[in-house]
């Protein structure tokens, strides 16, 4: 019985430690940035106290500040310009265009980049696990091949989906699912605890199936 509470009271603090631990993360991560404002100028002087988060707030009004400012037309000349400068820079300019693209691709509502969940065998034949689409390749990265029906898929390493394996694999070695994005991280996050569920449309139809038929 003991047992029993005692794994009750870890199923209730251990997702509420961690959430917290994780914020507490980005907040404090967040928060240093502040280090590089001068004295004068820092939120602490101002106030008169530290309110943490402040960093987290300030960061989101410039992202959200800058964002109206460059919507323009001026703004995208300055955008240009500033480029323009950040190209002619030989190690800059590879980081840069390259952080860019990536940008562009992840916060762009016209790719289908990490919106559909895929099964693939990894590492070895007959060992699956949960990967996203990427893109379709085409050009110099497959000609060497000699194929047009691959698809590169990101399998992301667990606990830690921000690292991974990039892959191009042929469209018939990838099994396509109903599984959601935020599932699929979950699953990768939790090391495979959180099973993906079926979506409320799939679980209505599966009880409805389920259901003996009505007598004659």
């Amino acid at each position: 019985m003991l047992k029993k509470y005692f794994s009750a009271g870890l199923l209730l603090w251990i997702p509420l430690a961690v959430t917290l631990w994780v914020l507490e993360t980005i907040i404090r991560w967040s928060d240093s940035f502040l280090a590089l404002l001068p004295p004068p100028y820092h939120p602490d002087t101002i106030l008169g106290v530290h309110i943490p988060g402040v960093g987290l707030v300030l960061a989101a009004s410039i992202v959200l500040v800058t964002g109206i400012l460059v919507a323009n037309y001026f703004g995208q000349w300055v955008v240009r310009l500033w480029e323009r400068f950040l190209e002619r820079i030989p190690v800059v300019r590879p980081l840069y265009s390259g952080a860019k693209k990536i940008a562009a691709t992840l916060l762009s509502d016209q790719t289908d980049s990490f919106k559909e969940v895929v099964l693939v065998e990894f590492p070895l034949p007959d060992r699956w696990t949960l990967a996203f689409i990427v893109s379709h390749p085409e050009g110099p990265a497959t000609e060497p091949l000699g194929r047009d029906d691959l698809v590169t898929v990101y399998v992301p390493t667990a606990p830690n989906p921000t690292s991974g394996y990039v892959l191009m694999l042929p469209k018939s070695a990838i099994r396509r699912t109903n599984v959601s994005v935020d599932q699929a991280f979950k699953f990768h996050l939790s090391l495979g605890v959180m099973i993906p569920e079926p979506a409320p449309e799939q679980k209505a139809e599966a009880e409805s199936t389920d259901k003996p038929a009505p007598l004659a």
